[in-house]
């Protein structure tokens, strides 16, 4: 018998689609649609991913290995290829240089894209309300944070943010450290990270700058990278800019 969750890896939507363009077979008598449960659930998936425009497209088809990424190749395969087993048991992953434009943050995306193709149908991970999947850009998340005591309307909305970077089976926090980190910020991110790591639940991090400055206390702390680095595979991912190729 086949297996429901594993026709979820061909159901990718538009252009990446193996069904739509026929790459994989369907089964007989199978009549594609655009209401095919597959391509509903993965675009409600990626819609509360909130995962850039710039990064939809990346994925496995679409990664390329180079000098400057080659040496990690099978680091990066492996989280690649094996998503859910890596969510399953609650591995974490860095990918930390001072070089810009290297990409970090294409690299987590297209982990993290994975893991919504083979793991949207999978209702004991995802229930078509909550992210399966959630990206954070950490500047843009700490400076609305700042003020989110000014009024009430702003209090809730950081409060729903906080409650699904907690649960989220697979979190994203690109360029994370950058930016004025107030006490405030240094409070609310301690709370996600560390309960994350007492859970068990799978976080990717990206940065401009390596562990040893994170750790300082003008950026995250020593207390709060401790637990980022908790069964953490942290990879140098330098190079040349790709923006400026």
């Amino acid at each position: 018998m086949e297996d429901p969750y594993v026709t979820c890896e061909s159901c990718v939507v538009k252009d990446w689609c193996g069904r739509r363009n026929r790459s994989v077979p369907l089964p007989p008598n199978y009549l594609l649609n655009a209401e095919c449960s597959g391509f509903v659930m993965l675009e409600q998936a990626l819609k509360l991913s909130r995962i850039p425009k710039e990064y939809r497209n990346a994925n496995l088809r679409n990664f390329k290995f180079d000098d400057d990424n080659g040496l990690f190749q099978k680091q990066i395969t492996g989280f690649l290829q094996r998503p859910l087993n890596v969510v399953e048991k609650g591995f974490n992953l860095a990918l930390f240089h001072q070089n810009k434009g290297t990409g970090k943050t294409y690299t987590a995306c297209a982990i993290m894209n994975e893991f919504i193709y083979k793991g949207c149908m999978n209702p004991e991970i995802f229930d078509f309300e909550n992210p399966l999947a959630l990206y954070i850009k950490f500047n843009t998340w700490a400076n609305k944070n700042r003020d989110r005591y000014r009024d009430d309307a702003m209090y809730e909305e950081s409060l729903r943010d906080m409650e699904q970077m907690r649960e989220a089976p697979l979190l994203v926090l690109d360029d994370i450290g950058s930016g004025r980190i107030t006490p405030v910020i240094r409070d609310l991110l301690y709370d996600v990270i560390d309960y994350r790591k007492e859970e068990q639940k799978s976080t990717i991090y990206t940065s401009n700058f390596v562990d040893s400055v994170l750790r300082q206390d003008a950026y995250l702390g020593g207390i709060i990278v401790s637990r980022m680095m908790y069964n953490t595979v942290l990879i140098d991912l330098g190079g040349r800019d790709k923006r400026q190729s």
